[in-house]
């Protein structure tokens, strides 16, 4: 997608983890991608072409801008199958619709599966069951768990997106760096080098920003060696417990004067203006804007890197796997759907879709390239490396409780409140959610 675009849908999943403000610098990803197909799944494709006909029901929340090569593409190989696609705005319009037209019986035969429905359309068994497909295996480890349960598979999702420090490089030079420090620790030491030398040293772009939730994702890996947030909601561990010592970093930043509380003002515009005109050394944000950077100064020299951990090796990132798209229960030609499907996994579909939306793939033996901005980030996209409460929560308690999250960390930032008061509002929370 390009830099302009505002509605669609991923763009906009990321948009509500950022906090941005309307307009600005809206959701471009990466630039367009063009992928390698294996000449046995392109074989496997167009044999099963001459063979399928029907009509193909599809509600997208991607625009037509999006969808229509992708359609294009598949009806070279399908001729014979009829793809009638509806567009309906994400992310709570697009849910609320779907859910009449389910109840009603009058579902599209494919739709979107995402953190925002996944537990009502699996209690209400509107979705088939897709773990007999081949194509399951190919999906990257985090989110091939996203269109799971214990039951089953119940979505195709072939991409994801993984945020971490966007930072110019020709002002880390100024400052001695190469790249970011190895760890935290140098991380502050490197934010207060470039305050002595007038320069804001970093930003979050939204609360809770990327840093806090890279840390948040090291500390799981490091101490538990998984990611403990259904232990959280089970109340068999606490935020307290669970949370001190990566708010404790991730303050820091804030206790020592590092990051203005200024930041809560400012618009994605303005933080990105700030890098673009070289006022704001590092942004933590995700790849769209580094693309909107770019756009704004052609000529900057930006690179993504993760957020450094508490140890040398400890780094991590910020992301979450993409959403995916489900089989309706009930679909009219179910047939043609999971052909479908088995086309957007293909080579042939990967690359429609991701040229077209600028996602980054994360299905294996296929390679979405980006710009060398984004190397790093890319690659911890397709190796599930990162953590973003959003999509771990559970997504009945995911609104409320970040709402809770957001205005304590705020009052952390103006030193109104301790680590411990912000966790101790969280676990008050969710005890009242789970009464």
């Amino acid at each position: 997608m390009t830099p302009e675009t505002t509605n669609s849908p991923s763009s906009l999943s990321r948009r509500a983890f950022l906090a941005r403000a309307a307009g600005g610098a809206a959701a471009a990803m990466v630039a367009p991608s063009l992928l390698r197909m294996g000449s046995a799944a392109a074989s496997t494709v167009q044999a099963a072409g001459s063979s399928v006909s029907g009509t193909l029901t599809f509600m997208s929340w991607d625009t037509p801008a999006v969808m229509q090569p992708v359609i294009a593409a598949f009806n070279k190989l399908y001729p014979s199958v009829n793809v009638e696609i509806s567009f309906t705005p994400p992310v709570s319009e697009y849910i609320s619709t779907l859910q009449e037209r389910l109840l009603a019986g009058t579902a599209a035969d494919i739709f979107i599966y995402t953190a925002e429905n996944k537990a009502q359309l699996n209690q209400g068994n509107f979705v088939r069951n897709l773990s007999d497909q081949p194509w399951v295996k190919d999906m990257a480890a985090a989110n091939l768990q996203f269109m799971s349960t214990p039951g089953g598979v119940w979505g195709l999702s072939p991409a994801s997106w993984a945020g971490g420090v966007i930072y110019n490089t020709k002002i880390l030079a100024k400052a001695g760096y190469k790249q970011l420090p190895g760890t935290w620790s140098g991380f502050l030491e490197l934010c207060s080098k470039l305050k002595a030398m007038k320069i804001t040293p970093y930003y979050d772009a939204g609360t809770p920003g990327v840093a806090l939730e890279a840390l948040i994702g090291t500390y799981y890996k490091t101490t538990y060696g998984k990611n403990i947030d259904p232990e959280i909601f089970a109340r068999k561990i606490s935020f307290v417990d669970a949370w001190e010592v990566p708010l404790t970093q991730y303050s820091e930043l804030y206790s020592e004067g590092l990051v203005s509380q200024a930041v809560i003002g400012l618009t994605g515009t303005e933080m990105d203006s700030e890098l673009a005109t070289g006022k704001l050394a590092m942004l933590g944000s995700g790849p769209w804007d580094v693309a909107s950077v770019q756009k704004d100064n052609p000529n900057i020299s930006l690179f993504m890197g993760a957020v450094p951990g508490p140890a040398a090796g400890q780094q991590y990132w910020c992301g979450a796997p993409n959403e995916g798209w489900a089989v309706n229960a009930k679909a009219h030609d179910p047939a043609a759907a999971l052909v479908f499907l088995s086309f957007l996994a293909s080579g042939t579909g990967l690359k429609a879709y991701m040229t077209s939306s600028g996602d980054i793939s994360t299905m294996s033996d296929y390679t979405s390239p980006v710009g060398s901005a984004l190397t790093a980030a890319a690659t911890a996209a397709r190796q599930s490396l990162y953590y973003y409460h959003g999509v771990s929560w559970p997504s009945e308690y995911e609104t409320p409780l970040t709402t809770v999250l957001i205005a304590e960390l705020q009052s952390m930032f103006q030193g109104k409140a301790t680590v411990k008061q912000v966790l101790q509002a969280l676990d008050a929370k969710l005890k009242q959610l789970l009464a």
